[in-house]
């Protein structure tokens, strides 16, 4: 948001984030800390999610009484995600509401402590600035984007009358509880939406979507024609690693096929075959083909976006081909979604197929798109996934295993009929399923808006009776951080003693009290090494915001106040620019 001191409405002000609460970066965690004689609770950006504090996974770390004093955390503070591998999870904040008895917390989360502000109306600034992108655009780092306790301190914070805050951060929590809840109504309805589509395909696999009249001696005929066109049995099995066959399967627990249906294998509904093996010899060649793999066969879908080529030779373009019609189905897959069907539909001109997909072709007696709903049913009744075999992550579903499952089927007629009721009634439940997730997806875009107008000042009325932002600052002066020094037990205070002569009389440097390295260098009469001067300057190695703060300050000095001696930036030396003032 801009950050105009005019835009804003009567009693605001715009100041620092460290200027209306206290900015800490986390203890950085080190092995020897791992354990200790004072072994504490602590956070770390795990435990912070959208929906607040997750305590499920609470690692524990040594933390001295005095360490405690410093990064212990308190009722009210809150608590931001310094670094994410996506920048717009960075800076994502939640509010600790004294959870724990006692808890520290790691240098992956920043803490803010209000001081002219209030814990809640802090908190709803600071998801606006996750929202709008404030952070992410703040970030900082190749791979792992770090928000920075620095440049967190220094942004800009829209601050109302303490009043105001109230009144805002409640309107709020009202508005953002009503936006759970159309998100939790929505989550449901689309459950339910899911649920009746496995519900229509289990009933068109098991004969209960329509109903048939037929007497006993019709269906017997039925029966006996469709025997007739089903298709033999595969004598050789296509070589597979993973055919490691069963035998013949039966679907215990399904309700008995309707009069006129017929129980037979896979292969005798249809053939069925693994693709062709990828190998380097076949990625060029005269006979250059698409073929489809795992990532194009989607649930009922075939996604073109990325289609390769593989040579294949015109005998095995005619052995690997895909036809109008051709199922396809994930071979090798996580559990949950092996054995994930789509029916080729000529997305891809002449293309073929990889040997981790099964091509199952329709026989006389199966309609292509009746094996789609009785594959979809399979998927999602779990008999893919119950007839796997591997690890969680890689299932195979495996080619004659795949064979002898069992498929049921109806007379020809009555698949074309169950076709068109099934497609019909999953079209509308589609339609539906689009609609509610069309809602889900406005609703983030509703938290932004509410944030944003939360943080303008448009929420709720101003009353001039509030004693104002800038008047809250002066009464309230600058965020005090408490001093741990004096906390020390004398343990302490013997084993970190040598340490301590080492270091500053002097407390280190902080956010806004940064010690101008020139005048350093000045006093100093000599060039320095970068870690000479970052010792002289007060600044402790064994804080990380404290090598960032040395760093920002460098960037802000160098050829202005201070110089590089020499070409070798691995041992640069610095200098005081004499006449710079």
């Amino acid at each position: 948001m801009s950050a105009n001191k005019a835009e804003l409405p009567p009693g605001w002000t715009m100041a620092r984030v460290d200027r209306v609460g206290a900015v800490r970066l986390g203890r950085q965690r080190s092995p020897d800390k791992h354990t200790g004689e004072h072994p504490t609770k602590y956070l770390r950006a795990a435990n912070i999610k959208p929906a607040g504090i997750d305590l499920t996974d609470v690692l524990t770390m040594d933390f001295t009484p005095s360490e405690r004093v410093i990064f212990g955390l308190r009722l009210g503070d809150v608590l931001l995600t310094e670094a994410s591998g996506s920048s717009s999870q960075v800076g994502r904040a939640a509010l600790w509401r004294g959870e724990l008895a006692e808890c520290c917390y790691q240098n992956t989360i920043i803490r803010f402590r209000p001081h002219a502000v209030t814990p809640d109306y802090a908190l709803t600034v600071f998801r606006y600035y996750v929202a709008s992108g404030a952070f992410a655009r703040l970030a900082r780092g190749v791979g792992i984007q770090h928000l920075g306790a620095s440049r967190f301190a220094g942004m800009a914070f829209p601050l109302p009358p303490l009043k105001e805050q109230t009144r805002i951060a409640k309107a709020v929590e009202g508005r953002l509880g009503e936006i759970r809840d159309a998100e939790s109504h929505l989550r449901s309805a689309l459950g339910h939406l899911e649920a009746q589509r496995k519900e229509i395909l289990a009933a068109a696999a098991h004969g209960e979507l329509v109903v048939s009249p037929r007497g006993s001696a019709e269906s017997a005929e039925e029966v006996a024609k469709t025997r007739k066109n089903l298709t033999p049995r595969t004598t050789s099995p296509q070589d597979s690693l993973f055919d490691l066959s069963d035998g013949v399967q039966s679907e215990g627990g399904s309700p008995p096929l309707p009069s006129g249906w017929i129980s037979v294998r896979v292969d005798e509904a249809g053939t069925a075959r693994l693709g062709r093996q990828r190998s380097p010899q076949h990625h060029r060649g005269e006979h250059l083909r698409p073929y489809l793999r795992v990532a194009n066969v989607l649930e009922d879908r075939i996604d073109t976006t990325e289609v390769y080529e593989m040579n294949f030779s015109p005998d095995e373009y005619k052995s690997y081909m895909l036809e109008y019609g051709d199922i396809l189905l994930n071979e090798g897959q996580s559990l949950e979604l092996v054995g994930r069907p789509a029916m080729f539909r000529d997305q891809v001109s002449g293309a073929c197929f990889q040997n981790h997909l099964i091509r199952f072709r329709a026989g006389a007696a199966v309609d292509p798109e009746f094996a789609l709903l009785v594959f979809l049913h399979y998927l999602h009744s779990g008999k893919f996934r119950s007839l796997a075999r591997g690890s969680t992550n890689i299932a195979n579903l495996g080619l004659e295993r795949f064979r002898s499952m069992p498929f049921p089927v109806p007379p020809l007629e009555e698949q074309k009929t169950i076709v068109k009721e099934a497609r019909q009634r999953m079209d509308a439940v589609s339609a539906q399923m689009t609609a509610v997730r069309s809602s889900m997806d406005r609703l983030p875009e509703m938290e932004r808006e509410l944030l944003a107008a939360a943080v303008a000042g448009e929420l709720v009325e101003q009353d001039p009776n509030d004693e104002s932002a800038d008047e809250l600052l002066a009464r309230l002066g600058e965020p005090k951080e408490a001093v741990a020094a004096s906390s020390m037990t004398k343990q302490e205070k013997a084993s970190k003693g040598g340490a301590m002569k080492r270091k500053s009389a002097g407390s280190p440097p902080s956010v806004g009290r940064t010690p101008k390295l020139g005048e350093v260098l000045k006093k100093a009469g000599r060039p320095l090494a970068l870690p000479e001067l970052f010792a002289l300057a007060g600044f402790d190695r064994d804080e990380p915001e404290q090598v960032e703060l040395f760093y920002l300050a460098l960037r802000s000095e160098l050829n202005h106040t201070i110089r590089q001696i020499g070409g070798d930036t691995e041992n640069a030396m610095l200098e005081e620019i004499g006449d710079a003032t």
